[in-house]
């Protein structure tokens, strides 16, 4: 791992994403159980609209940018005159808060997620990152060191829900990926059409400590450029029912970013799973939009 950071450390974004790509090409053999996730997500999704080939391809780029998004927060800083942050929550969201009024910031595994984080954690005090602890402690503590030196922000265990409280209770901001598959008393959402199993965490702290929720996005533009985007705060309702309308105004907000820029999202996770009752059609969705299928396709030819 040490040797890994000190090789990737100032390395240009460019490189390291065509060393990606050719990762991904040659060790596909190896990648196989993630690619073959990937693609039976996209099937799940999108059902005929998209070909075999076109589902081949977003898979692909699926796993290429999730090992990118993993990697900008230890390489060469991107330049801040090729970040644009927008959206109607942003103003709100980098404005004083009251004291002891904390934040959630619901994030998702979309495009460049470690590049928001960096911007962010510029502009917001007290910020703190919910995040999953490797296995192995020591590379754990090296990741931590490698993130601190490029984002001002604190760590917690998504196992330390007691500290994530009380981080929110103090007045801090608190990120948290919010598309991730909900195992335990979940709730029931409609993502991306079909029958979901929402995370229940995040929303459960904006109801108990009245914290807003602020949807962001983060993607890479076509023309080298990033993008954040900001959403409205939304807030909870009393009772599970209020959970859940929060649970699906996110997965609202969050449906068409992933329709434009479904080559850059984290399809590889298994967010729906046989035997749970989620994954069940609601509705047809319409296939991905027509540049991120562009996108796919040209990064694919040689």
């Amino acid at each position: 791992m040490r040797l890994l950071l000190l090789l990737l450390r100032g390395r240009r974004h460019h490189s390291i994403a065509s060393g990606i790509r050719q990762v991904v090409r040659l060790g596909q053999p190896a990648l196989g159980r993630r690619l073959a996730t990937a693609e039976a997500n996209l099937e799940r999704v999108y059902g005929t609209s998209l070909s075999p080939g076109q589902r081949q391809l977003l898979a692909r780029r699926s796993l290429e940018s999730f090992f990118l998004s993993c990697l900008e927060s230890i390489i060469e800083p991107v330049q801040p005159s090729r970040i644009h942050a927008e959206g109607e929550g942003l103003e709100p969201l980098l404005a004083a808060r009251q004291p002891n009024q904390g934040v959630i910031i619901a994030s998702l595994h979309l495009g460049c997620w470690d590049l928001g984080l960096r911007w962010l954690s510029q502009r917001l005090e007290k910020l703190a990152v919910v995040y999953r602890p490797a296995h192995n402690p020591q590379a754990d503590r090296l990741l931590n060191a490698a993130r601190r030196a490029n984002s001002q922000c604190h760590w917690i265990s998504q196992f330390d829900v007691r500290s994530m409280l009380e981080w929110l209770r103090r007045g801090g901001a608190l990120v948290v990926m919010t598309d991730l598959y909900g195992g335990q008393n979940p709730l029931p959402v409609d993502v991306l059409g079909l029958s979901t199993h929402a995370l229940r965490t995040p929303l459960a702290l904006s109801q108990k400590t009245n914290a807003p929720i602020y949807p962001v996005a983060h993607v890479r533009e076509d023309n080298g450029r990033f993008q954040l985007s900001f959403g409205w705060p939304l807030t909870a309702a009393p009772g599970v029912e209020g959970l859940v309308q929060q649970a699906q105004a996110l997965a609202d907000w969050q449906e068409p970013l992933i329709q434009a820029y479904a080559e850059q999202y984290y399809w590889i996770q298994r967010r729906w799973r046989t035997g749970d009752g989620s994954g069940t059609r609601l509705r047809t969705l319409a296939p991905p939009a027509p540049r991120a299928l562009a996108a796919a396709a040209a990064r694919g030819r040689p």
